[in-house]
């Protein structure tokens, strides 16, 4: 496709420099969602299938139900097991691993903190600081005329006594309304979204596939909408960054049935081209080959053989630039006006008035969704309320909030990557116990039964050596011949012990499951303080302490992951809670949360819109922390270098 600006595609993909009019036509983001999708379908370096199989054996295994097939083979059973008295169920140690790993990062508390930068805000937290100082240099005057007149002159609440204690409370107490405000609604968001165990989602796709996602967006009934993205699903533009920041597309691919793309497609399509969808996909994702397309009525509602049939969509949105194009024109009583044009338009060559070209580039995001292996789209333009930093209003980022640590080439390796070969070994040598176990004898003897053969019992007749060997099982005494038939002396022990039971392979097998036990806790940084296993009895407190603090540190990068994503939602909710004053329900229903810190919640949200606010995350103290820091305050407090009410 050729463009009329004679811009040609662009490694596939239509081109960035097409007008305003153009990129809004369903042909381009056709074309675009088009060449998303097959390229990360056959990129080399990331293959999609690969990359599918990959997750889904890295959950199989995290779930302790891998397929077993594999071990057949090593152990050589051809498929075949009848003959062997095995339990091929998968040992659950890489479930484990994970469970700890992911129950840890998930119990760990922080709280969301929000200050606003702007020139505004900086300009009260300035006058907050002078209004400080002007009361500690006033109090010891304003309480001398107080005492002297009789009328409530102090200042209510704090009031400092050094410059030290000013800056202290500035760093730590001091909160304005419009922060509390905002603190309050992203907890609220959060609360609404059950974000809780979103984020189990996403730590345990960190620890299992390494990487985590989740979508922002705007519902005009709900408010804020935060949700998990599966990364099995999720495609995105190369990255060199783990926080995707500078990736120009996202997307995802599910299924759904023609019946549901009905309703969300509405009627861009006719019964035709459903009709042309359905044929497409006949045969495939489960669906029949055979099948009518006749309509039929079910409970007065029309419906067709194919409303049932699955295809595969891809809900995807890519940034792109926008060009705003106004033009300034000189009016006769000496004003101007500022008029929109169209991308293509030219001022006329003779015009009588003075007219000015004022146009700028803005980003801006295009989504929609594009029915794989075919030429249909859907609910595509330009995404309304689009989020945009107050700083900088003419940058945009996606919707779509992704972390890979370690990234290199589109690829890392999961902590559950680096587990498997040695959670194989694992399985393997408890098969081997299981066969070794099977295959052991109790404890027996070898008779010798010419030397218990003829045995005289002393009256004339002769004991059998079935005689014999019960009387040596219950006595322990053993009746024998020296010589043999011939009449020769032999020194043949009559009965020797046999120890038969396991055996040394036992001991062996055992100690290969332990070594690769302990080659997981290496990879993973996971060991014996941290899984809760049985600590060495010789091991101080201290000792302890530190290997638990070696073992969070190896996971530091998982940990940091989702904390990085955690923050950015809640930057994504701040961009977009300063659009909600667009919408009347949602803005009264965030209004009446954010009424509990302000008795101006209206106005706070209003205000809202025109602050600047970072993000931060105040990631609670251990439990080893908080105990170090009591043992300091109270050397502090014996040392008098604290007073208790500052402890």
């Amino acid at each position: 496709m050729i463009y009329n600006n004679g811009k040609q595609k662009l490694n596939g993909y239509p081109s960035p420099l097409a007008s305003n009019e153009e990129k809004a036509t369903n042909q381009y983001g056709l074309d675009y969602f088009k060449a998303m999708y097959y390229e990360w379908k056959n990129n080399g370096d990331v293959y999609f299938r690969d990359l599918k199989m990959r997750y889904a054996r890295n959950r199989s295994y995290a779930e302790g139900t891998q397929d077993v097939g594999k071990y057949k083979d090593l152990l050589d059973v051809q498929g075949d097991s009848s003959y062997l008295n095995i339990d091929f169920t998968p040992v659950s140690i890489v479930p484990k691993f994970v469970d700890v790993i992911v129950n840890g990062m998930v119990n760990q508390e922080y709280d969301i903190k929000a200050k606003s930068i702007d020139p505004i805000a900086a300009k009260e937290r300035m006058n907050k600081k002078k209004q400080m100082f002007a009361d500690m240099y006033n109090k010891d005057f304003m309480e001398e005329l107080e005492d002297q007149t009789g009328l409530p002159l102090t200042p209510d609440g704090f009031v400092a006594e050094t410059n030290e204690e000013i800056d202290m409370f500035m760093a730590l107490n001091y909160k304005q309304s419009v922060e509390i405000a905002l603190e309050k609604a992203i907890e609220y968001t959060l609360d609404m979204n059950d974000y809780d165990e979103t984020k189990r989602y996403m730590i345990r796709d960190l620890v299992i596939l390494g990487l985590c996602a989740a979508k922002t967006e705007i519902s005009k009934t709900e408010g804020v909408k935060i949700r998990h993205v599966d990364p099995a699903n999720l495609i995105t533009s190369f990255s060199a960054k783990p926080d995707f920041k500078n990736i120009r597309h996202a997307g995802e691919v599910y299924s759904m049935t023609i019946a549901d793309l009905k309703q969300q497609a509405g009627h861009e399509f006719s019964e035709d081209d459903y009709i042309k969808i359905a044929k497409q996909y006949a045969g495939k994702n489960n669906n029949p080959m055979n099948y009518s397309t006749e309509a039929f009525y079910d409970n007065g509602n029309e419906t067709y053989d194919y409303d049932k049939f699955s295809v595969n969509v891809l809900d995807a949105e890519f940034i792109t630039s926008h060009s705003l194009n106004y033009e300034k024109k000189e009016n006769r009583h000496g004003g101007y006006s500022v008029n929109k044009k169209p991308s293509n338009y030219k001022k006329p060559k003779n015009s009588q008035t003075k007219r000015e070209d004022i146009g700028s580039t803005v980003k801006v995001i295009y989504k929609g969704k594009y029915i794989i292996d075919t030429d249909y789209i859907f609910n595509y333009g330009m995404m309304q309320d689009i989020p945009r930093p107050k700083s900088n209003l003419s940058e945009t980022r996606l919707s779509y909030i992704i972390y890979q640590p370690n990234l290199y080439k589109m690829k890392s390796r999961s902590l559950v990557d680096r587990m498997i070969p040695f959670a194989d070994q694992i399985q393997l040598a408890h098969l081997k116990i299981q066969q070794v176990l099977a295959k052991a004898r109790p404890k027996g003897a070898a008779f010798e039964i010419g030397s218990l053969e003829n045995v005289s019992k002393g009256d004339g007749g002769t004991f059998t050596p079935m005689e014999l060997q019960e009387i040596y099982d219950q006595t322990g005494n053993i009746y024998y011949r020296r010589m043999d038939d011939e009449g020769q002396m032999t020194g043949a022990m009559p009965i020797q012990e046999l120890e038969n039971g396991i055996g040394r392979d036992f001991s062996t097998l055992i100690n290969v499951y332990q070594h690769n036990l302990q080659m997981i806790r290496d990879v993973t940084g996971v060991n014996e303080a941290r899984d809760a296993s049985q600590p060495s009895s010789e091991a101080l407190v201290g000792v302890q302490k530190l290997a638990l603090l070696a073992s969070n540190n190896a996971t530091r990068d998982v940990n940091d992951a989702y904390l990085n994503v955690t923050r950015r939602i809640s930057q994504s909710i701040t961009i977009r809670m300063q659009d909600l004053i667009n919408f009347k329900g949602l803005h009264k229903m965030y209004s009446n949360v954010i009424g509990d810190t302000s008795m101006h919640s209206i106005d706070m949200m209003k205000k809202l819109s025109i602050h600047e606010f970072g993000i931060t995350l105040d990631v609670a103290p251990s439990e080893e922390e908080k105990q170090m820091m009591e043992q300091n305050i109270q050397v502090s407090l014996a040392q008098k270098e604290l007073r208790l009410e500052d402890a």
